[in-house]
């Protein structure tokens, strides 16, 4: 613990690299890595190469879009690692030893792995451990190696490792606001003055709404109260609203846009405060919350604006007050390895 007081978060992703490689060499079957979302794969390069080396297969599965695939920009800077493909469909046979696929063609194959490294935080996770494990279940055979990486650990006893920070940045921890209001039908003054303040010093908001009914609702009374001060009150219905409408909110200045769609990858925008409506309604869990609270700016540089994520519910739940315990845990574990500058 004493020797990560002054490591840099580079120090700590070679570290990261050199713990998985060595734990490979181990009879353990099982591995986690918990990291915050959207966090680099590079640390996952080192063993997989050693695994190829070896002419032995490997099977990298993440649900991220083909284009965007963080493992895959990795490989391509990495000069040794040439024998791998993307399975787009599963019934074609592919003759290499490193396949990179959705969970949708990895439940097709019909192959055995010996090393799967199951990637759970560079999308939004929509599969839960019991279907995580039955999936590695049929991928693996007698002597595989399993690696899951994901922002706590579905693995009982087995070893861990962590990387609480993304880029040197810390998570969020979200601000729980409680109100007695029917937000169906008004919105609470202090939520109203929040907007204002924020599109003053020249921020967006996005909030996020569980269903179209809510999302038409909290649009009428935004838009009512908020119009003067804020360029463009934009709404977002997940597959039916025009994608100009997304870019249109990533290329203004002063927008709110209000949307349902929680698997887009919006929340990416710089100087945005994120809000969630009705938080504690059933469809939201605390998976979709962490992956809000993803590294944003904590208003620490010179220039830089606090971003917040603001959760509005009439009682917090369960999957609140979860988010707040893995936010947490994640900096005070980046504090105590020294990945946060002061």
């Amino acid at each position: 613990m004493l020797l990560w007081n002054k490591m840099s978060f580079a120090d700590r992703k070679k570290e990261i690299s050199e713990e998985i490689l060595k734990w490979s060499f181990t009879k353990e079957s099982f591995l986690s890595v918990i990291s915050v979302p959207y966090n680099s794969t590079k640390s996952f390069i080192q063993i997989i190469q050693h695994y190829v080396t070896e002419n032995k297969n490997v099977i990298y599965i993440t649900n991220e879009e083909l284009g965007n695939i963080n493992i895959i920009k990795n490989i391509e800077k990495h000069e040794r690692i040439v024998d791998y493909a993307y399975v787009e469909n599963s019934e074609n046979f592919i003759e290499c030893k490193l396949k990179i696929c959705n969970f949708e063609n990895a439940i097709r194959l019909k192959e055995k792995f010996k090393l799967i490294i199951y990637d759970d935080i560079n999308s939004f996770s929509k599969y839960n451990k019991y279907e995580i494990f039955d999936l590695i279940d049929k991928l693996s055979c007698k002597d595989s190696k399993v690696i899951i990486c994901s922002i706590q650990n579905i693995f009982k006893h087995s070893r861990e490792i962590f990387m609480p920070v993304r880029k040197g940045i810390q998570i969020v921890e979200p601000r729980v606001i409680s109100t007695r209001l029917d937000m169906n039908e008004d919105i609470p003054f202090v939520v109203y003055e929040y907007l204002r303040w924020s599109m003053d010093i020249g921020k967006k908001t996005i909030i996020y709404v569980p269903d179209e009914q809510k999302l038409q609702n909290v649009y009428l009374y935004v838009y009512k109260y908020c119009k003067n001060f804020s360029k463009n009150i934009i709404t977002f219905f997940d597959g039916k609203s025009n994608e100009m409408l997304i870019k249109e909110f990533l290329h203004g200045v002063n927008d709110i846009l209000i949307t349902n769609s929680f698997h887009r990858n919006i929340c990416s925008v710089k100087k945005c405060d994120i809000m969630v409506y009705f938080a504690d309604n059933p469809q939201f869990d605390y998976k979709r919350f962490v992956y809000l609270c993803r590294g944003r700016d904590t208003g620490r540089g010179e220039n830089s604006l606090k971003e917040e994520v603001i959760l509005l519910a009439n009682l917090e739940s369960i999957h609140i007050e979860e988010t707040k315990n893995i936010t947490r845990n994640f900096n005070r574990k980046a504090w105590k390895m020294g990945l946060l500058k002061v």
